[in-house]
Protein backbone atom coordinates (compact mmCIF):
# COMPACT_ATOMS: atom_id res chain seq x y z
CA UNK A 1 0.00 0.00 0.00
CA UNK A 2 1.23 3.56 -0.92
CA UNK A 3 2.26 5.98 1.84
CA UNK A 4 1.83 9.20 1.94
CA UNK A 5 2.18 12.28 4.78
CA UNK A 6 -0.57 15.21 5.45
CA UNK A 7 -1.23 17.69 8.37
CA UNK A 8 -4.05 17.56 10.39
CA UNK A 9 -5.13 20.72 8.48
CA UNK A 10 -6.22 18.43 5.86
CA UNK A 11 -8.28 15.72 7.72
CA UNK A 12 -11.90 16.92 8.00
CA UNK A 13 -15.38 15.34 8.31
CA UNK A 14 -13.54 11.85 7.60
CA UNK A 15 -11.47 13.07 4.88
CA UNK A 16 -8.19 13.78 3.63
CA UNK A 17 -7.44 15.97 1.29
CA UNK A 18 -4.11 15.46 -0.49
CA UNK A 19 -2.02 18.44 -2.55
CA UNK A 20 1.30 19.40 -3.29
CA UNK A 21 3.56 17.26 -4.81
CA UNK A 22 1.77 13.94 -4.27
CA UNK A 23 -0.91 14.87 -5.99
CA UNK A 24 1.05 14.01 -9.36
CA UNK A 25 2.68 11.36 -7.59
CA UNK A 26 -0.60 9.46 -7.17
CA UNK A 27 -2.21 10.55 -10.16
CA UNK A 28 0.89 10.75 -13.24
CA UNK A 29 3.09 8.19 -11.82
CA UNK A 30 1.41 5.89 -9.63
CA UNK A 31 -1.64 6.31 -12.02
CA UNK A 32 -4.10 5.07 -8.79
CA UNK A 33 -7.35 5.91 -9.38
CA UNK A 34 -10.87 6.56 -7.52
CA UNK A 35 -11.52 3.58 -4.93
CA UNK A 36 -7.66 2.12 -4.38
CA UNK A 37 -6.86 2.14 -1.25
CA UNK A 38 -3.92 4.65 -0.06
CA UNK A 39 -2.31 4.87 3.64
CA UNK A 40 -1.94 8.43 4.55
CA UNK A 41 0.21 9.23 7.73
CA UNK A 42 -0.77 12.74 9.57
CA UNK A 43 2.52 14.53 10.73
CA UNK A 44 1.15 16.13 13.43
CA UNK A 45 -0.29 12.97 15.94
CA UNK A 46 1.41 10.44 14.26
CA UNK A 47 -2.15 8.85 13.42
CA UNK A 48 -1.92 6.11 9.96
CA UNK A 49 -4.90 6.45 8.30
CA UNK A 50 -6.28 3.81 5.66
CA UNK A 51 -8.46 5.76 2.77
CA UNK A 52 -10.17 5.12 -0.14
CA UNK A 53 -9.16 7.79 -2.77
CA UNK A 54 -12.75 9.23 -3.71
CA UNK A 55 -11.84 12.22 -6.19
CA UNK A 56 -8.47 13.16 -8.31
CA UNK A 57 -8.37 16.49 -9.51
CA UNK A 58 -5.22 18.62 -11.11
CA UNK A 59 -4.44 20.00 -7.35
CA UNK A 60 -5.81 17.71 -5.03
CA UNK A 61 -6.75 13.79 -4.39
CA UNK A 62 -9.74 13.86 -2.07
CA UNK A 63 -10.10 10.31 0.48
CA UNK A 64 -11.96 8.85 2.77
CA UNK A 65 -11.29 7.52 5.94
CA UNK A 66 -11.59 3.66 6.22
CA UNK A 67 -9.36 3.16 9.33
CA UNK A 68 -7.49 5.09 11.83
CA UNK A 69 -4.38 2.90 13.21
CA UNK A 70 -2.98 4.07 16.46
CA UNK A 71 0.17 1.61 16.90
CA UNK A 72 3.26 3.66 16.21
CA UNK A 73 5.89 2.28 14.46
CA UNK A 74 9.04 4.59 15.47
CA UNK A 75 11.61 3.72 17.83
CA UNK A 76 10.68 4.67 21.77
CA UNK A 77 14.73 6.17 21.47
CA UNK A 78 15.02 9.47 19.40
CA UNK A 79 18.51 8.95 17.03
CA UNK A 80 20.06 11.84 15.62
CA UNK A 81 22.85 10.84 13.16
CA UNK A 82 25.33 12.99 12.67
CA UNK A 83 27.18 12.30 9.52
CA UNK A 84 30.50 13.05 8.24
CA UNK A 85 30.16 14.83 5.06
CA UNK A 86 31.14 11.90 2.83
CA UNK A 87 32.12 12.50 -1.21
CA UNK A 88 29.63 12.09 -4.14
CA UNK A 89 26.36 11.30 -3.79
CA UNK A 90 26.95 8.65 -0.56
CA UNK A 91 24.61 11.50 1.65
CA UNK A 92 21.62 11.18 -0.39
CA UNK A 93 22.67 6.83 0.38
CA UNK A 94 22.89 7.88 4.38
CA UNK A 95 19.64 9.52 4.16
CA UNK A 96 17.51 6.95 2.75
CA UNK A 97 18.98 4.23 4.57
CA UNK A 98 19.06 5.75 8.22
CA UNK A 99 15.24 6.85 7.50
CA UNK A 100 14.66 3.61 6.85
CA UNK A 101 16.55 2.26 10.06
CA UNK A 102 14.63 4.98 12.14
CA UNK A 103 16.25 7.99 12.62
CA UNK A 104 14.86 11.08 13.06
CA UNK A 105 17.13 13.55 12.04
CA UNK A 106 20.41 13.45 9.62
CA UNK A 107 22.82 16.23 10.32
CA UNK A 108 25.55 16.40 7.51
CA UNK A 109 28.71 17.79 9.83
CA UNK A 110 32.02 19.01 8.23
CA UNK A 111 35.11 17.17 9.45
CA UNK A 112 38.99 18.12 9.35
CA UNK A 113 39.31 14.87 7.35
CA UNK A 114 35.84 15.41 5.10
CA UNK A 115 37.10 15.44 1.83
CA UNK A 116 34.43 17.39 0.65
CA UNK A 117 33.62 20.94 1.74
CA UNK A 118 31.00 22.25 0.48
CA UNK A 119 30.40 25.77 -0.01
CA UNK A 120 27.67 27.05 2.27
CA UNK A 121 25.41 28.41 -0.46
CA UNK A 122 25.48 25.17 -2.50
CA UNK A 123 24.93 23.42 0.49
CA UNK A 124 21.55 25.00 1.44
CA UNK A 125 20.57 24.53 -2.11
CA UNK A 126 20.61 21.20 -1.87
CA UNK A 127 18.43 21.02 1.64
CA UNK A 128 15.06 20.66 -0.28
CA UNK A 129 16.63 17.72 -1.93
CA UNK A 130 17.93 15.97 1.22
CA UNK A 131 14.45 16.69 3.13
CA UNK A 132 12.64 15.24 0.04
CA UNK A 133 15.10 11.80 -0.11
CA UNK A 134 13.57 11.77 3.58
CA UNK A 135 10.16 12.12 2.99
CA UNK A 136 10.27 9.32 0.38
CA UNK A 137 12.26 7.01 2.04
CA UNK A 138 9.58 7.53 5.46
CA UNK A 139 6.91 6.60 3.02
CA UNK A 140 8.65 3.92 1.39
CA UNK A 141 9.37 2.48 4.76
CA UNK A 142 6.12 3.52 6.23
CA UNK A 143 7.65 5.74 8.92
CA UNK A 144 5.19 7.27 11.27
CA UNK A 145 6.73 10.66 10.74
CA UNK A 146 9.39 12.32 8.16
CA UNK A 147 12.82 12.68 9.62
CA UNK A 148 13.96 15.94 9.38
CA UNK A 149 17.74 16.88 7.38
CA UNK A 150 19.43 19.82 9.35
CA UNK A 151 21.60 22.22 7.62
CA UNK A 152 25.38 21.23 7.36
CA UNK A 153 26.72 21.86 10.65
CA UNK A 154 30.46 22.38 11.97
CA UNK A 155 31.68 19.79 13.76
CA UNK A 156 31.46 22.45 17.39
CA UNK A 157 28.01 23.01 16.22
CA UNK A 158 27.48 19.14 15.78
CA UNK A 159 29.31 19.10 19.34
CA UNK A 160 26.48 21.36 21.03
CA UNK A 161 23.66 19.81 19.33
CA UNK A 162 24.52 16.34 20.63
CA UNK A 163 24.72 17.80 24.09
CA UNK A 164 21.17 17.95 24.05
CA UNK A 165 20.50 14.15 23.72
CA UNK A 166 20.33 11.18 26.53
CA UNK A 167 23.70 9.62 24.76
CA UNK A 168 26.29 10.01 22.41
CA UNK A 169 27.43 7.07 20.60
CA UNK A 170 30.79 7.19 18.49
CA UNK A 171 32.05 4.29 16.89
CA UNK A 172 35.82 4.73 16.35
CA UNK A 173 38.17 1.95 15.03
CA UNK A 174 40.73 2.80 17.84
CA UNK A 175 37.61 1.89 20.16
CA UNK A 176 38.52 -1.12 22.90
CA UNK A 177 37.30 -4.47 21.75
CA UNK A 178 33.81 -6.13 21.33
CA UNK A 179 33.29 -6.97 24.94
CA UNK A 180 33.40 -3.42 26.11
CA UNK A 181 31.12 -2.21 23.65
CA UNK A 182 28.93 -5.25 24.55
CA UNK A 183 29.18 -3.57 28.03
CA UNK A 184 28.00 -0.11 27.27
CA UNK A 185 25.07 -0.93 24.88
CA UNK A 186 23.82 -2.78 28.06
CA UNK A 187 24.20 0.20 30.31
CA UNK A 188 22.77 2.29 27.87
CA UNK A 189 19.92 0.06 27.06
CA UNK A 190 19.31 -0.14 30.97
CA UNK A 191 19.17 3.68 31.25
CA UNK A 192 16.02 3.86 28.76
CA UNK A 193 17.32 7.01 27.19
CA UNK A 194 14.59 8.94 25.35
CA UNK A 195 17.24 10.19 22.64
CA UNK A 196 20.79 8.87 21.58
CA UNK A 197 23.15 11.00 19.30
CA UNK A 198 25.49 8.98 16.61
CA UNK A 199 28.51 10.17 15.34
CA UNK A 200 29.73 8.99 11.77
CA UNK A 201 33.60 10.12 10.68
CA UNK A 202 34.06 10.75 6.91
CA UNK A 203 35.92 8.67 4.17
CA UNK A 204 39.55 9.74 6.27
CA UNK A 205 38.06 8.87 9.58
CA UNK A 206 37.71 11.41 12.90
CA UNK A 207 40.50 13.70 13.51
CA UNK A 208 42.61 13.35 17.27
CA UNK A 209 40.46 16.38 18.48
CA UNK A 210 37.25 15.56 17.34
CA UNK A 211 37.70 12.40 19.70
CA UNK A 212 39.06 14.50 22.09
CA UNK A 213 35.59 16.65 21.69
CA UNK A 214 33.57 13.99 21.91
CA UNK A 215 34.95 12.17 24.86
CA UNK A 216 34.40 15.66 26.78
CA UNK A 217 31.10 15.80 25.50
CA UNK A 218 30.73 12.14 27.21
CA UNK A 219 29.83 10.17 24.09
CA UNK A 220 30.73 6.41 24.43
CA UNK A 221 33.51 4.97 22.47
CA UNK A 222 32.57 1.70 20.76
CA UNK A 223 33.43 -0.57 17.81
CA UNK A 224 31.30 -1.90 15.21
CA UNK A 225 33.78 -5.26 14.87
CA UNK A 226 37.19 -5.93 13.46
CA UNK A 227 36.47 -4.16 10.09
CA UNK A 228 36.84 -1.17 8.69
CA UNK A 229 33.25 0.00 7.44
CA UNK A 230 32.98 2.62 4.90
CA UNK A 231 31.23 5.80 5.69
CA UNK A 232 28.49 4.67 4.40
CA UNK A 233 27.78 1.29 5.78
CA UNK A 234 28.59 2.33 9.21
CA UNK A 235 25.63 3.95 10.52
CA UNK A 236 23.31 1.07 9.11
CA UNK A 237 25.47 -0.97 11.43
CA UNK A 238 25.28 0.81 14.39
CA UNK A 239 21.25 1.96 13.28
CA UNK A 240 21.05 -2.03 13.04
CA UNK A 241 22.01 -2.67 16.64
CA UNK A 242 20.06 0.23 18.28
CA UNK A 243 16.80 -1.21 16.60
CA UNK A 244 17.83 -4.70 18.08
CA UNK A 245 18.28 -3.19 21.54
CA UNK A 246 15.38 -0.91 21.40
CA UNK A 247 12.55 -1.98 19.18
CA UNK A 248 9.41 -3.00 21.02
Amino acid sequence: MNQFFTDASNIRDGRITVTGADVNHISNVLRLKRGETVSIVCNDNGLTYTCAIDEITPVEVVCLIRDVQSESRELPVSITLFQGLPKSDKLEFVIRKAVEMGAVRIVPVAMKRSIVRPDPAKAAKKLPRWNAIAESAASQSKRGMVPEVLAVHTFAEAVTEARKCDKILMPYELAEGMDETRRIMTDIRSSEPGSIAVFIGPEGGFDETEVNSLKEAGAHIITLGNRILRTETAPIAILAWLTYIFER
